[in-house]
């Protein structure tokens, strides 16, 4: 009989869970997804295409229903799991039946952050996370409001776009001196200010929001320096926080994330946990791909087949605001390390590539990202390059001969 394995969260994560599950240890289990958002699991990095009108909701879906029942997953979504009993290895269900597992599954990913200012409460603040807020925010477009988006990271940048594309017009306020500051060094963060700005998209760099104003609903926003820009909508989209309620209230261990090993097993030993909400050697990664490496590790070790998760090397290679973008590895670079920079403002690219100890350890483009895949190859294998450092900056084309390409 199969053992009852169920998965607490209905996303990316928990989508490639299952797949993986299929691939490795089909039979063995009797698996069930439960997740609160009202659809089957969707590709969340799309929300700002559907907020563009690039690409249609339901589009954006991972897996059909057949997919599911022909691997056979019950799938309950619109349902909130209140409690998990680690004891008696039962989950306590809004307004259902307890649910019986062998095995548990956190993918509870993420929630919003809220800044906390005075106004913060008002009627027209907002946050950008899931297809609800699209909606929502389509509605906003449609009417012409005046829309402030606060975070000038990945998530507010991609709600700046799709916002101004449905045309809203769109304020981006950002706390520090660049934007996406985590992902690109100043030159090509600049440069993406730029292009993003041609959109019709206006910046404020170096913008701490100090208040929300309104009677009741948002009218505009102060900034710390005392300037007021009048709005009658305000994004938050400054960051994003592990969802680890129901794991702290079952006595797992947390940190910032729900604590797991390189099984990405808890402090209890049949509950797991992978994604966004997952810490792992004190590293919570709020990116698509290290959770889809920790589901291939997971269901390798829940096939009872050797695994080890040993973290991720982080990249980013997604289109922001209509630009390409790509950034991986140490592309600040550090002591002992040299930089070859390509940048050509006029046509709209950047190219950064990081060189330490005869390894490509960081690259940064913008723009021209057509050999992205290639250069995370590089950093990833850990690959001397001595061979081909004159002729890398031009793309793996040139770099290697017809055969190694």
């Amino acid at each position: 009989m199969s053992e009852p394995l169920v998965i607490v969260g209905n996303g990316m994560a928990a989508a490639r869970l299952v797949d993986e599950l299929a691939k490795t240890a089909l039979g063995r289990y009797a698996v069930a997804v439960i997740g609160d958002e009202p659809r089957l699991a969707y590709n969340r990095v799309l929300l700002s295409s559907v907020l563009a009108g690039e690409t249609g909701s339901h589009e954006i879906e991972l897996r059909p229903a057949d997919w599911w029942r022909e691997r056979g997953v019950t799938v309950r979504y619109g349902y909130r799991v209140t409690e998990i009993d680690a004891g008696r290895r039962e989950l306590k269900i809004a307004g259902e039946e307890s649910m019986e597992y062998s095995k548990l599954v956190l993918a509870t990913g993420s929630t919003p952050l809220r800044l906390n200012v005075p106004g913060a409460d008002l009627a027209g603040v907002h946050t950008f996370r899931d297809t609800r807020d699209v909606d929502l925010l389509l509605t906003l477009a449609a009417a012409k409001k005046r829309v402030v988006v606060v975070g000038g990271g990945l998530l507010g940048l991609e709600a700046a776009y799709g916002l101004a594309k449905a045309g809203a017009p769109v304020t981006l306020l950002h706390l520090m001196d660049r934007l996406m500051e985590r992902q690109l060094d100043a030159p090509a963060a600049d440069l993406l200010k730029t292009l993003v700005e041609r959109k019709g998209i206006r910046i404020l760099l170096n913008a701490s929001t100090a208040r929300i104003h309104g009677d009741g609903h948002v009218e505009a926003v102060e900034l710390a320096d005392g300037s007021r820009i009048e709005a009658d909508a305000v994004i938050f989209a400054a960051g994003i926080r592990p969802n680890v309620a129901l794991a702290k209230e079952a006595g797992i261990a947390v940190n910032r994330g729900v604590v797991v090993n390189d099984v990405m097993q808890t402090s209890s030993s049949d509950i797991f946990a992978l994604g966004e909400c997952a810490e792992h050697r004190g590293t919570c990664y709020g990116l698509v791909e290290p959770a889809y490496e920790q589901a291939r590790v997971l269901a390798r070790h829940l096939a009872g087949r050797p695994a080890a998760y040993q973290g991720s090397v982080v990249s980013t290679n997604l289109k922001v605001s209509g630009v390409s973008v790509f950034s991986a590895g140490d592309f600040m670079g550090g002591q002992g390390s040299e930089s070859l920079v390509l940048s050509d403002r006029r046509r709209g690219t950047y190219k950064k590539l990081v060189i330490a100890d005869g390894r490509l350890t960081g690259a940064v483009l913008i723009g021209d990202t057509v050999d992205a895949l290639w250069y995370l190859e590089l950093i990833r294998n850990r690959d001397k390059v001595a061979a081909i450092r004159t002729d890398m900056m031009f793309g793996r084309a040139l770099a290697l001969p017809p055969k190694a390409a």
